[in-house]
């Protein structure tokens, strides 16, 4: 630490000294603009006066701080370079020091505990670091300065700073967001974390309990820091006024809102949703606010909260907004606005009665509205929980309100509101217990083995609607083979239903029984297509001493490990083609990077794809390879994935079905397949049952 005393010769100023501040206010004052312009803030809503736009001063004026010994404000002026106090005149009187400070300081406080002001610019010179003038006429350090410790031991990028009301301690949050606590006795600092903001704070206060507040130059944003908390974050509080160059000053004793004030309306939803001023709750300023809801707005001296309300204590001022129908989730509703002069309308309903406000229901957003009635249409997430709810409405002349915090003017409306949850119907495909079989051939479009086990798999669909519309799509199953050499993914594409239509961020993907982050939708295509696995193989691992996963002799018993399912919601309910059931178009294609059969030079990729017979492939897949090998594929005649016999490369069994052994032609193990297929499906329907089968050619582990 080092210290440098200049000695105290008092020069007195030539005016009389202005009085002091009758009392100590719960305003905030900010000096803004060259010459300087004194301003009071309500730091509860950001609401703003002027107080004098003639301080006296030529040039800026900066580091004010608020004396609680004098109820004077003390400051640096930038021109004159010294010391300035202000009082119930608001106009600058020079503090003349016996040995002045030729530089300029832009951060300043004045002591609650020692009548003494603070202040501090950052740099190496000698006119540097953290500074002390003691502001007691009756003592001998009386306009004495003294420099606590130099600009370079103390290199902090702040632009304000504030005595804490109980502590001799000076708080301040520098560009970056940290939280800085300096030692004003012997200037030492020390980091308690970062507050989760940044920003230029010019501006900063203590009210009475200890809290903290920063105000950001660019937006004017005001936000609060608890300092009891583990970790002290940073509060989006009430939206004040923004400037280039911004200071201020606050009697730190005071409380933000003054004793029995009636200038603020709040809201009196259960505080859970924010109410209180101690929860940082939605409230406005109210005192010559031009815009509101209504007919009506008041303000209270504190929030009411359910199931009380200030209606019960004022005027009725719950009148502008009105629900015109029935709130149906899955449906659309129609509110009525009335708004009063003009402003930015934004409303939240708690759809899922968590007790908040979420992101996801802020039904209106930002819209301007001038004087009059508006209708609003509201649409009621299909999931909406029925009963009774609350919604919040708030109107301002700014943008960007949120469920919380103050606003300089306009109104706050709760409202308690029932939803009527949807009837949701529920069909499943083939039923809600039982599975079909796919069975997958992958030497396309070569017949290969025509074992049919490549893969194997039990599958499921489901569709819920309301009203007969969809509203969400459900496909589910589990894997009961891989017999392939090859790597091969597996997909659903769903004719239809456009890609836009799904509502992406809330689709439900599980395998086994895991949520999985990536996004099953596959982009590219015109109709959804939705991909369960890039790669079979990642998930199944054959037993011991085995190639292939449950399609072999003597490997002993292996456990189901693959289980997969989608559950796909829409943003909105569809009926377009979609509300019957079915088995949509499940198929396979290479994964990318590994080789094929002979036929392939290099690697096809995602290009290939096996579908059912005559089921037209994907956007992505690659007509080129049609026709090739044994294929008879004539897209022209909607013709695809059949050999010249007709026999399929993919198979849908209508029940749970064994599958052959490895290397056993299906035809060899159900010998009336091929009567069915050449009959088209008029014979031999029961070709797939076990009693029409060769039992030692299947799969029975």
């Amino acid at each position: 630490m080092r210290k440098l005393m200049l000695a105290s010769s008092i020069v007195m100023t030539a005016n009389a000294w202005a009085g002091p501040l009758e009392d100590c206010p719960a305003e905030a004052f900010l000096i803004q603009g060259n010459p300087s312009n004194l301003y009071a803030v309500d730091l509860s809503t950001g609401a703003y006066r002027s107080i004098s736009t003639d301080t006296g001063a030529q040039s800026t004026l900066n580091a004010i701080g608020f004396s609680t010994h004098d109820n004077h404000f003390y400051g640096w002026d930038k021109a004159e370079q010294t010391l300035f106090r202000m009082g119930d005149d608001y106009r600058v009187e020079y503090m003349h020091l016996s040995s002045p400070l030729n530089g300029h300081y832009y951060v300043g406080d004045v002591s609650l505990q020692e009548n003494a002001y603070y202040m501090y610019r950052k740099g190496h010179n000698e006119l540097h670091g953290l500074w002390r003038i003691g502001l007691d006429p009756d003592s001998s350090d009386y306009l004495t300065v003294e420099r606590i410790v130099d600009g370079s031991s103390v290199y902090l990028n702040i632009y304000d700073f504030a005595f804490h009301p109980d502590r001799n301690e000076i708080y301040s949050v520098d560009s970056r967001g940290n939280l800085w606590k300096i030692d004003p006795a012997n200037g030492s600092f020390q980091q308690l974390g970062n507050v989760g903001v940044r920003g230029t704070f010019g501006a900063v206060y203590f009210d009475r309990d200890g809290k903290l507040y920063i105000s950001r130059n660019k937006d004017g944003v005001i936000f609060q820091i608890d300092l009891t908390g583990a970790s002290a974050s940073a509060v989006e509080f009430a939206q004040g006024p923004s400037s280039s160059s911004n200071d201020g000053a606050r009697c730190a004793i005071a409380p933000v809102v003054p004793v029995g004030s009636q200038k603020i309306d709040f809201g009196d939803a259960p505080d859970s949703y924010g109410t209180i001023l101690a929860s940082n709750g939605a409230r406005h300023n109210v005192e010559g606010s031009t815009v509101y809801m209504g007919a009506l707005v008041d303000g209270e001296a504190q929030s009411y909260l359910a199931p009380d309300s200030d209606d019960g204590f004022g005027v009725d001022d719950e009148d502008g907004i009105q629900v015109v129908s029935n709130l149906t989730a899955g449906n659309q509703a129609i509110l009525r606005s009335t708004i009063k002069g003009s402003g930015f309308l934004n409303g939240w309903i708690d759809f899922n009665k968590n007790g908040r406000f979420d992101e996801s229901e802020h039904i209106l957003v930002d819209e301007y509205k001038t004087e009059g009635q508006h209708t609003h249409l509201v649409d009621i997430p299909l999931n909406a929980k029925g009963g009774e709810t609350w919604a919040r409405f708030r109107v301002s002349s700014l943008t960007g309100a949120q469920p919380t915090g103050g606003m300089p003017d306009g109104e706050v409306e709760d409202h308690k509101l029932t939803i009527n949850a949807a009837s949701i119907t529920r069909q499943y495909y083939p039923s809600e217990a039982g599975y079909v079989t796919l069975a997958f051939e992958d030497l396309w479009p070569s017949r290969g083995d025509y074992d049919l086990n490549d893969f194997v798999t039990h599958y499921r669909t489901g569709i819920s609607t309301v009203n007969g519309e969809v509203s969400s799509i459900h496909i589910g199953g589990q894997v009961l083979a891989l017999g392939a050499t090859f790597h091969n993914g597996f997909a659903v594409q769903i004719d239809n239903l456009l890609p836009e239509q799904v509502d992406v961020a809330n689709i439900a993907f599980e395998i086994n029984r895991e949520t999985i982050n990536r996004s099953p939708l596959e982009s590219g295509h015109t109709s959804a297509v939705f991909i369960v696995a890039d790669d079979l193989w990642n998930y199944v691992t054959p037993a011991e001493g085995c190639t292939f996963y449950r399609t072999e002799k003597n490997c002993g018993e292996s456990p189901i490990q693959f289980t997969y399912s989608l559950e796909i919601p829409l943003i909105k309910p569809v009926s377009a083609d979609l509300s019957k059931v079915g088995l949509y178009k499940p198929f396979i294609f290479a994964t990318p990077g590994f080789n094929r059969n002979s036929i392939f030079d290099s690697p096809p990729g995602r290009d290939l794809e096996i579908h059912l017979k005559n089921n037209q492939p994907s956007a992505l897949a690659d007509p080129a390879l049609l026709g090739r090998a044994d294929d008879r594929s004539l897209p022209n005649a909607e013709i695809y994935y059949q050999t010249e016999n007709g026999l399929p490369w993919a198979l849908e069994i209508g029940t749970e079905w064994q599958h052959p052994w490895e290397y056993i032609d299906l035809i060899q193990a159900y010998p009336n397949f091929v009567d069915y297929v050449q009959s088209e499906g008029q014979s031999s329907k029961d070709w797939y049952l076990p009693s029409n089968a060769i039992q030692s050619e299947l799969y029975n582990d």
